[in-house]
């Protein structure tokens, strides 16, 4: 028997929606429309957009598929079984409830997931009335490697997990959602934030950079860093465990990792075993994984890795931080109610 194709429609056509898979030097797919068109198990059957000139660049990358300048017209003709939604922020809410109302059965949003908690929320609501299934791009979830990763942190392969570091680069709500939510995936639910603003690193219109403390249900601690991006982009997460430790680098391409040992130099003291250190990873594509999974979850073989709940979650964390920034370093307890 044939597997079944889905239909396939991305929404919003600027860099992550499909102009990015211009660049010579991303390993391609690049971008949603990008991974829509090379996968095997999905036809990318609509490119949408209002702005014309984004979507006749997107026309000039994907030729022959369909384009539309209104989202409705679009959802009604084509009937796509997954859309990707991958406007700014302020239209996620209504493309999100347009998509649901139709019951399309699986939407991937862009980070972050709203504009507002109280967006997030009602999206959430919005997509579990109709059984549509909400997925939230934030891409290193997807990635196997980082997903084995994870697994043996929560297994205990480097024992309990006392502290983090952590640096982003262009802005707390662009590349910073990311890192909120990888510190999630592995540490669990953040309980509490202190951050004050980063005024001498760059950012996007609207956004801001924050240096933080983050306090997470589980006793771990995490330190959120800022670095100015026009000088070097990093983003890196080092996890500190009572066993040895852990290093996400080069954007998760790579993983390091680095067992203790009995110290040489100083008796009854271990120490991290530098010469011991295992290295994973490679530049690959972060949205292939991505694809592959929202099959599955159509095929009802896996359940969202990144939910609806887990992008109101970080979106929740980033709130907080800037609240804190806004007060001067203020603790801003956080309830929670999504899932790592």
């Amino acid at each position: 028997m044939t597997a079944e194709r889905y239909r396939a429609a991305v929404i919003g056509c600027g860099r992550i929606g499909a102009t990015m898979e211009a660049d010579i030097r991303r390993i391609r797919p690049a971008t949603h429309a990008g991974m829509y068109r090379a996968c095997a198990r999905t036809e990318l059957a609509a490119l949408v957009d209002v702005d014309a000139d984004q979507l006749d660049r997107a026309r000039a990358l994907f030729p022959g598929i369909p384009v539309f300048t209104d989202v409705e017209a679009m959802l009604d003709r084509v009937r796509p079984a997954v859309v990707s939604v991958a406007t700014g922020p302020s239209q996620h809410r209504p493309v999100v409830e347009a998509c649901a109302k139709r019951g399309v059965p699986a939407v991937v949003c862009e980070k972050p997931l709203a504009e507002s908690v109280a967006d997030g929320r009602a999206m959430i609501a919005a997509c579990a009335a109709t059984g549509t299934l909400l997925l939230v791009n934030h891409t290193r979830r997807f990635d196997p490697l980082l997903r084995r990763l994870r697994d043996d942190v929560a297994a205990g392969a480097l024992g309990e997990i006392t502290q983090a570091t952590a640096y982003y680069t262009a802005g707390l709500f662009n590349s910073g959602t990311h890192m909120v939510d990888l510190l999630r995936f592995f540490l669990g639910d953040v309980r509490w934030a202190m951050a004050v603003a980063n005024a001498a690193c760059s950012h996007p219109p609207g956004d801001l950079n924050v240096d933080a403390l983050l306090g997470f249900a589980a006793g771990a601690r995490a330190a959120l860093q800022a670095q100015e991006v026009k000088d070097y982009t990093i983003f890196t997460l080092r996890l500190h465990g009572r066993g040895g430790t852990a290093v996400i680098d080069r954007f998760g391409f790579e993983v390091q990792r680095t067992p203790v040992r009995d110290c040489a130099e100083f008796s009854g003291y271990q120490e991290l075993d530098v010469h011991a250190t295992r290295w994973e990873g490679s530049a690959r594509s972060l949205m292939a994984p991505l694809v592959e999974h929202v099959v599955a979850c159509l095929d009802g073989d896996d359940v969202p890795v990144s939910c609806g709940e887990d992008g109101l979650a970080a979106l929740e964390v980033l709130s907080a931080l800037k609240a804190s920034a806004e007060t001067g370093g203020r603790r801003v307890d956080i309830a929670g109610g999504g899932r790592a």
